[in-house]
């Protein structure tokens, strides 16, 4: 299984299914520092059997320091694809991201 960094259920804003809305905050991890989100990674890293991370960062963002980070403390292959804008996937993300693939596959 891959884990992407930061990604919410589809079609939910929240990534937790928790009635009370002020938990869902408290239990939202996104706006807080890199190592909350962490102990967040690794558990479900460990949880899910995840075989790597796609690490996805903003481009210009002060955010890609936090891919050093991630990497020093995940125990797992981690692809780190930067980005400007939503849109269409360009052709050297999807290789990039199929050969990562190809790659937790052996």
């Amino acid at each position: 299984m891959i884990f992407i960094v930061g990604c919410a259920r589809p079609g939910m804003s929240m990534p937790f299914e928790v009635s009370d809305l002020v938990k869902q905050y408290q239990q939202y991890t996104y706006p807080y520092s890199i190592f909350h989100r962490l102990r967040d990674i690794e558990q479900e890293i460990e949880r899910r059997n995840i075989a790597g991370i796609i690490h996805y960062t903003q481009s210009f963002c002060f955010r890609q320091i936090e891919d050093i980070i991630l990497r020093q403390r995940l125990n797992v292959p981690i692809l780190t694809l930067e980005g400007d804008r939503p849109g269409p996937i360009d052709a050297r993300s999807r290789m990039r991201i199929d050969a990562f693939i190809d790659m937790l596959a052996y």
